[in-house]
């Protein structure tokens, strides 16, 4: 899958031309600390091979829009992929799976623009046998540690013995880490894909395809389970892919269907995201909120092979706005799969990763103008 982060950055250095005016990605933004040397830098991974097979380095790119070029990054050195990450202010956490000694698991990176801090599997930072074989889909961070959720493939006692799989759930403080996938409510075989802190508590929600799914908070000490609120007040509820917070509330997406939170009641958005987009949007995959408006998208699942096209659209208190339009001609073709799998807000320009027909996408959007530079992360199949 391809990930992607963002850091950075101003809009108009990027777009020069302006006037004024199959596989996944996720994208975090930081600010540059001089106007005068801004620019538009994005981590950008995934891997060249399909779902779940074991990629060919590079699996990781750093692209300049500013300057239309890209460097490499080999945070494993050996098959794997990259699935996730964060940004924590100062460094970014790149997660995924992938080993030195051709024996894939769970791994992660901690890279801080100009060095890799630290990498490798998770078990040398703690016993995480639960975890062996895995993946680490999603990080995101509370200002002391990281919050990682994924996929284990390693023996977790309170499962049976004949469960192959299970959603994978721990800390990480950026030397040790700690496993808690027994917290998981109603464990099942299936995929965490998304975690986010609010200040208060993160949320974490899952599941694969139409089955499985979850959605719960863990604030550090206990868990509350969602998942039967939330099924019962959205029909079409099925395996989370995303969540985000704007301040005031949540807003939740995944298979089938959009909802908001606001830490008490759910309210489904489903029936207007389809007036708006379509009512085959099939998933939501990333959700962004931008300070006054969230922009999300979609298509396929993320890890899910099958036919879909890509869209994207923005949520305000006006309501949605369809901007699947201004997505590369290429997407509208009937003969081509597609998904948008992440978003990031990059002071006004959104930043969007995905793929086309086996072909990584990478673009960028300033409210006028939609600019591709896939070609910067030529090679990856998915941005995620």
């Amino acid at each position: 899958m391809f990930v992607v982060s963002l850091t950075a950055i101003t809009f108009a250095p990027a777009f020069s031309d302006t006037h004024g005016a199959k596989p996944p990605s996720t994208i975090e933004q930081s600010v540059s600390p001089s106007p005068s040397t801004r620019s538009v830098n994005v981590l950008a991974g995934g891997q060249n091979g399909t779902w779940f097979e074991v990629g060919q380095d590079p699996r990781l790119f750093e692209v300049s829009l500013q300057g239309n070029s890209f460097a490499t990054l080999t945070p494993v050195h050996n098959g794997g992929t990259v699935w996730g990450g964060g940004f924590n202010g100062s460094q970014w956490l790149i997660s995924g799976w992938g080993t030195d000694d051709n024996s894939p698991g769970p791994y992660i990176c901690l890279y801080d623009g100009s060095r890799i801090i630290t990498e490798g599997s998770l078990d040398e930072y703690g016993q995480a046998s639960s975890w062996y074989g895995g993946d680490v889909f999603a990080a995101s961070y509370n200002g002391r540690e990281w919050l990682l959720s994924g996929l284990g493939s390693g023996v977790l006692t309170s499962l049976s013995s004949n469960a192959t799989n299970h959603m994978s759930l721990g800390t990480f403080d950026g030397t040790s880490f700690t496993d808690l996938s027994s917290l998981v409510p109603d464990q099942q075989d299936g995929i965490l894909y998304a975690n986010s802190w609010n200040g208060h508590y993160w949320l974490v929600g899952g599941g694969y395809q139409n089955e499985n799914d979850i959605l719960f908070t863990f604030d550090g000490r206990s868990v509350v389970d969602l998942t039967e609120q939330a099924a019962n007040a959205i029909p079409t509820f099925a395996s989370v892919q995303a969540v985000a917070w704007n301040g005031n509330y949540w807003l939740i997406g995944g298979v089938g269907f959009l909802a908001k939170y606001d830490g008490r009641h759910f309210t489904d958005l489903t029936q207007q995201l389809e007036n708006a987009v379509s009512s085959n949007f099939d998933s939501v995959n990333a959700i962004v909120w931008s300070g006054s408006s969230w922009m999300i998208g979609g298509g396929e699942p993320i890890a899910i092979t099958a036919p879909g096209q890509a869209w994207i659209a923005t949520y305000s208190v006006h309501g949605f706005t369809n901007l699947s339009s201004k997505l590369p001609s290429y997407f509208a073709e009937s003969s081509v799969e597609s998904s948008i799998l992440t978003i990031a807000d990059m002071n006004g320009v959104w930043v969007y990763g995905g793929y086309a027909n086996d072909r990584g996408v990478l673009l960028a959007y300033n409210g006028v103008l939609m600019k591709d530079y896939s070609r910067l992360v030529k090679g990856l199949t998915y941005v995620d």
